[in-house]
């Protein structure tokens, strides 16, 4: 993939506050990246910076190769009395935008049978999916969206995730998303980027890091001091144990093995599956540090 917006070294201060400290980082083409923090940890800075909302910060921001760049970072405005399309429309006006392509948007954002319904009778997580085909209208190549999730329902954050990743799939745009939600970011994004106090602390590939560490896999047997003496004399490594599980770390293709291994051994195996850790885990963790 190629690399469409790269961020290096970028500081702002504000008075006696540093708001960010030396950030780096790429996006490449066609990948949903996650922006993830505390509150006041600088993501929406990062965000204003990119989309040229903020000028006083030092550092370098390439985005030479981006033709434009589509955002939503505050809760989106729209004309409550007026549709969906006659809103879409006065934007897609202002912006030299074809009426063909709020059709397109409307259609792609699962709209196209409120189109003529008053945005005052939206709901939040449709009222998010407009402000997302909004910030589509000129075909932006970046999508940068802060807390679009924020709000919603359940229904309504599977519904707006679904869509971002469709758009990113369908249309090749690069997004760059924050959410305090971090479940559904692990579900819908590539990679994750985690920041604190304005420094960027860890960076995470969901992809690579799912292939290529050992799992935590639970054993629940009854009787788990028996299993744990078992696995660690076949060289196992147990995590942890206790009276209801024991905890190990292994490859994923060793867990038929290790079954095997406690059933020859009379070992009674109540439950066996994936304690995989999280990004909740993670965040959580880096957080403490």
């Amino acid at each position: 993939m190629n690399t469409v917006v790269r961020v290096n070294n970028v500081s702002k201060r504000a008075k006696d506050f540093q708001i960010l400290n030396n950030v780096s980082f790429e996006l490449k083409r066609g990948e949903i990246v996650g922006l993830i923090g505390p509150n006041g940890a600088g993501k929406t800075s990062i965000m204003k910076i990119l989309v040229g909302l903020t000028r006083k910060y030092t550092g370098e921001v390439d985005v030479s190769g981006v033709k434009d760049i589509g955002c939503m970072i505050e809760t989106p405005s729209f004309y409550p009395y007026n549709t969906g399309y006659q809103n879409l429309m006065y934007f897609a006006g202002l912006n030299g935008v074809a009426k063909k392509k709020v059709g397109e948007l409307l259609e792609l954002l699962g709209l196209k049978d409120a189109a003529n319904k008053n945005v005052k009778a939206y709901s939040l997580g449709m009222r998010q999916r407009l402000g997302i085909a909004q910030a589509l209208l000129k075909d932006p190549d970046v999508l940068i969206l802060d807390e679009p999730t924020n709000g919603l329902d359940p229904e309504g954050i599977y519904e707006v995730r679904e869509y971002i990743r469709n758009i990113a799939k369908e249309k090749n745009i690069t997004v760059l998303i924050s959410s305090h939600l971090l479940g559904e970011l692990e579900k819908m994004c590539d990679r994750a980027i985690i920041i604190k106090q304005g420094e960027v602390i860890q960076f995470m590939d969901f992809h690579n890091d799912r292939k290529a560490k050992k799992i935590t896999y639970v054993i629940e047997s009854l009787d788990t001091e028996a299993a744990q003496k078992i696995l660690q004399k076949h060289g196992y490594y147990v995590v942890s144990q206790n009276r209801q599980e024991v905890r190990i770390e292994i490859d994923p293709r060793e867990k038929n093995d290790v079954a095997k291994l406690l059933v020859s051994h009379n070992v009674v195996m109540t439950g066996l599956y994936e304690a995989g850790e999280t990004l909740e885990d993670t965040f959580l963790e880096l957080m403490k540090a």
